[in-house]
């Protein structure tokens, strides 16, 4: 095997092993709990934590949308080291994308040198490859981490087991559909029959999804318009100016507008959005605002920063190159 493929695999290797990790901590099952159920890695060091710290939150504030709220933003400050990697990643990608075009259409019809030249250009650039991508595959799992806490409250919040939900849900009169589409529901109806489960289980704790006016337990329907069938469209809407936000910055700073830009990719995140607003409940659309429009003022925040840093940068060089300019000739004048 030539050098350079050996050396293509042993920098792809990290990768790889990640995502195998990753997978693996998500699928396997490592530890049997004292009712017969099982946790994995990725419960234990993830999802449990998050839980732990959305509870903490409630009890501080005794408002279910203002903890996911405050939630989510504690979760993008711990996200932040990993957010500005990425972007500045993906800057730099933009950067030499026109450099690139060009490689490419240079060697079109010889893929190897194309290859050759390209990492040689990312060597001489200093930049990484997966600098932009690799920070976001480190986060998905933190990502997905988040989602279970604030859709099952029941599991994660009142470590209630499948024998005590199935006998709450009994008592209060609820169907197997409804818990089945949404633990929240199944939460806020013990919210206001407390009375009624209580004995079940001293984890059980009464929490208020009633958020400004709108039950976060509540799943909003295609046939009613109120302020429900509202927050998935608020939520496609803010995801497409994230986008859109991001590509016209990267456009400002770099000057080269990324090809996804009028892509398909565009549009079809905030479609999935709207799309999936309307099949769960809203605590979770709340949580995805939020965290959209989190990101469009770290997008501003962290382009700015950058811009200032390659400012700075390049007043560095000119002022180092107007320096040897000005030894060249005063030695030149010495010399006379």
């Amino acid at each position: 095997m030539p050098e350079k493929n050996k050396a293509n695999i042993w920098k792809r290797a990290p990768v790889i092993i990640l995502l195998a990790l990753l997978l693996c901590t998500v699928l396997t099952s490592c530890f049997q709990n004292a009712d017969g159920t099982t946790t994995n890695i990725f419960d234990l060091l993830i999802v449990k934590p998050f839980a732990f710290i959305l509870k903490t939150i409630y009890q501080l504030v005794h408002s279910y949308g203002l903890a996911i709220i405050i939630f989510t933003i504690l979760t993008k400050i711990l996200l932040l080291p990993l957010t500005i990697k990425s972007k500045k990643g993906m800057m730099e990608q933009q950067r030499i994308a026109p450099k690139l075009k060009e490689l490419e259409n240079k060697y079109k019809n010889d893929k190897q040198k194309y290859q050759e030249e390209m990492t040689k250009l990312y060597q001489k650039e200093g930049i990484s490859p997966m600098g932009g991508c690799l920070p976001t595959l480190i986060s998905l799992p933190i990502m997905l981490g988040l989602y279970w806490p604030i859709s099952q409250p029941l599991t994660h919040l009142m470590n209630l087991t499948k024998d005590q939900i199935a006998e709450v849900t009994a008592r209060l009169g609820l169907t197997t559909t409804a818990t089945h589409m949404s633990e929240m529901t199944v939460a806020q109806a013990i919210y206001e029959n407390f009375d009624k489960v209580k004995d079940i289980s001293d984890k059980i704790i009464p929490m208020n999804f009633d958020f400004l006016g709108v039950n976060l337990g509540a799943i909003p329907s295609f046939t009613q318009f109120n302020v429900l069938f509202l927050l998935p469209i608020i939520s496609g809407a803010t995801a497409f100016a994230l986008t859109k936000l991001t590509n016209w910055l990267q456009y400002k700073s770099t000057g080269v507008m990324p090809q996804q830009a009028n892509g398909m990719m565009t549009f079809i995140g905030p479609v999935m959005s709207i799309w999936i607003g309307f099949s769960l409940p809203v605590g979770l659309t709340l949580y995805w605002i939020t965290g959209n429009l989190i990101s469009m003022l770290q997008e501003i925040l962290l382009t700015k920063y950058f811009d200032k840093l390659k400012l700075k940068e390049e007043e560095k060089i000119k002022f180092g190159e107007s320096a040897k300019q000005n030894n060249k000739t005063s030695k030149g004048a010495h010399k006379k």
